[in-house]
């Protein structure tokens, strides 16, 4: 299952870059490139839009569904309630020499 699902999250990483670079240019929010003048044609930059936007959705959904089968093949959990106490404190050897002071 965990390879399957490992291929098919790969080839959806190949076909959002492809759709991505698809797209036309047309600046975005900064109002740079691409012509503003109306006149271009949306009904395929709509379609492609959309696509983008469902191969993201399930790009996402395949990233947390590998997670979720990683963690549940290696016996672990995503719960911090097993977590030892660490010790940030270490031994400082006695010999350190003297840190220089600010006047």
């Amino acid at each position: 299952m965990e390879l399957v699902l490992l291929i098919f999250h790969a080839l959806l990483a190949i076909i959002l870059i492809i759709v991505v670079l698809l797209q036309r240019a047309e600046g975005g929010a900064l109002g740079i490139g691409g012509g503003s003048d109306g006149m271009s044609p949306r009904g395929s930059a709509d379609i492609l839009t959309r696509t983008t936007a469902i191969i993201a959705v399930l790009f996402v959904v395949t990233s947390i569904s590998l997670t979720i089968l990683s963690m549940k093949s290696s016996d672990r959990s995503l719960s911090f309630d097993e977590i030892e106490d660490i010790s940030i404190e270490k031994e400082l050897p006695d010999n350190l020499p003297e840190l220089p002071q600010l006047d």
